[in-house]
């Protein structure tokens, strides 16, 4: 089993990891776009498809900050309620 330190470290790694990730994705859809537009591809046809991405993240970043704040609340409580744990 895993010390408390260490599940702490691995947990602030994966939310480090799942920040990064979010912080790509719209660099890579913007990236995405702009080449679209460049081979050809009407920008009114591409930016609907940009706009939609981005809400897709938009509501992927919520329902995982929702998530992480749920755990988080979670161990508070548990902690509170085992302090000699």
């Amino acid at each position: 089993m895993l010390s408390d330190n260490s599940q702490s470290n691995q947990h602030k790694f994966i939310r480090h990891a799942i920040a990064t990730a979010f912080l790509t994705q719209p660099i890579i859809i913007g990236i995405k776009g702009n080449l679209d537009v460049l081979s050809g591809k009407p920008v009114l046809d591409v930016m609907p498809s940009m706009i939609t991405q981005a809400i897709e993240l938009i509501v992927k970043t919520r329902r995982t900050q929702k998530s992480f704040e749920e755990i988080d609340r979670i161990k508070k409580d548990r902690i509170a309620q085992n302090p000699d744990d």
